[in-house]
């Protein structure tokens, strides 16, 4: 489980009111005006200036050169002191009606002081998923792009440095999982003008490849109308920033353009209806003094309510635990319900009396669903595969780690329709979950890795355990 991850409540779309109840369950009122609100996730290569671009766009501030707006973004100290992103950071901005961002009161503020008053103030909300940037961290950024589901991918790019293979490995997954993006070139204050150019063209290069879907790239300035900017990214245009931190230069424009930005969630098909069985993706665990078990997450389907029964699992066998969800927070804000395609907190007890939930019972790939569902878990799957990337070939009992949505287990090839496979190949192969079941459904998008070998595909059917 990466319970490191921030909690990363998203604001209702369609509730101007609510009455908010607490995670103890007392409640209050308050009135909220949000219509609109965006998943950005924020990848790049290690040193690219990411964290401080989201502190910069976050806190309303400039960098003084020493990375001191990626302060109020890191998770952890050790992440203060190298400067290196290991966990998914969770950031919002909120903008009036107008335009104009709602800044935090005071820098100083805890994070649930500083959204509780941007969310209140605000009628348009971005939040940024910071991912990772160092190799080493590259199963948390897959996590992020595929189990978070963001609408759109911001790829920060130092324009000292250019596109290194990690930057190039983030292009791909982002085009791989097609999920709009535009770029962002930051440190333009430091880069050489020669070394700028050069990596502008490299950019332009590599995006308007027929191998990239011959992107078409979009250069903004200070003169560029920013409108619908949103629209044409849906028409394969990649518009790109160029920014800095320090002096503050490109800011105000990206700025615009993210108030420009649109929810994706009624057209990325990933998400059910708001009347479908409730099914919860389970991306964080935390247990809060006093309040008890919460979990963080993505409502894939269905409306979840205060006080309604649901089932959480599977566990290593596949068995489920019935709970009741006690409270319920969006964006740190506590609410009565919410909706199919929101990132959510839940508040839950065990229906077991006897029975006290701990933080160690959630795995990686847990869900807590209606109880119908609950007969979908399955061991094996057939999926339609393209082999990305792969030095050698690939054969039956060959075992990478397959991420579907927020599962991210290795998974052996039992069988495939070819002897074998090389990059480029395309093949229907059943796999094997190795080491328990897991809720997945047909139509899902799987990747699998291992090393630098890539693959990508769909699930074309599931053996539930019910058959």
């Amino acid at each position: 489980m990466d319970s490191q991850n921030d909690p990363q409540p998203v604001q209702d779309n369609n509730m101007n009111t609510h009455t908010h109840t607490n995670l103890n369950g007392s409640t209050h009122s308050s009135v909220q005006n949000i219509d609109n609100d965006i998943r950005v996730a924020v990848i790049g290569n290690v040193d690219s200036g990411k964290s401080t671009l989201v502190g910069v766009l976050t806190r309303c501030i400039t960098d003084d050169g020493r990375g001191s707006a990626r302060s109020y973004v890191f998770n952890y100290k050790h992440e203060l002191s190298n400067g290196r992103t290991s966990s998914i950071s969770h950031e919002i901005m909120g903008f009036s009606p107008n335009g104009s961002q709602v800044s935090p009161e005071h820098l100083t503020d805890s994070k649930n002081k500083t959204w509780n008053y941007i969310v209140e103030n605000s009628s348009h909300v971005v939040t940024f998923l910071d991912l990772c940037g160092h190799e080493a961290y590259l199963k948390t950024t897959i996590f992020g792009l595929v189990g978070l589901m963001p609408d759109y991918a911001m790829i920060v790019i130092g324009a000292n440095m250019g596109l290194t293979r990690m930057t190039k490995e983030h292009i791909g997954l982002a085009l791989a999982l097609k999920i709009p993006m535009f770029f962002v070139f930051t440190k333009i204050d430091i880069a050489p003008e020669n070394v700028y150019k050069e990596n502008i063209a490299l950019l332009t290069k590599v995006i308007t490849n027929p191998a990239a879907g011959s992107r078409l790239p979009l250069h903004i300035d200070d003169s560029t109308d920013v409108t619908d900017l949103c629209n044409m990214m849906e028409a394969r245009v990649c518009p790109i920033f160029t920014v800095s931190n320090v002096t503050g230069q490109g800011i105000e424009k990206l700025r615009q353009f993210m108030f420009r930005l649109e929810s994706r969630t009624m057209i990325s098909g990933i998400f059910g209806k708001n009347d479908d069985p409730v099914e919860f993706l389970i991306d964080g665990v935390y247990m809060v003094t006093g309040v008890g078990l919460v979990l963080s997450g993505i409502l894939k389907s269905g409306t979840v309510r205060l006080n309604d029964n649901l089932m959480l699992g599977p566990d290593k066998t596949g068995q489920y635990k019935s709970i009741t969800v006690r409270g319920i927070h969006i964006k740190r804000v506590a609410v009565d319900y919410a909706i199919s395609g929101q990132s959510i907190c839940l508040n839950i007890r065990s229906n077991n009396k006897k029975e006290q939930l701990k933080r160690n019972i959630v795995k990686k790939g847990m869900v807590a669903v209606d109880r119908a569902l609950c007969m979908e878990t399955a061991w094996e799957f057939d999926a339609e595969i393209v082999v990305l990337h792969h030095a050698t070939t690939i054969r039956p009992n060959y075992q990478p780690i397959v991420h579907c949505g927020i599962v991210r287990q290795a998974a052996k090839v039992m069988s495939m329709n070819k002897e074998l496979l090389r990059t480029g190949d395309t093949a229907l192969v059943h796999f094997r979950f190795m080491f328990s079941p897991e809720l997945i459904h047909p139509g899902m998008t799987i990747l699998f890795r291992e090393g630098r070998t890539k693959g990508l595909g769909v699930i074309s059917q599931v053996y539930s355990m019910s058959n």
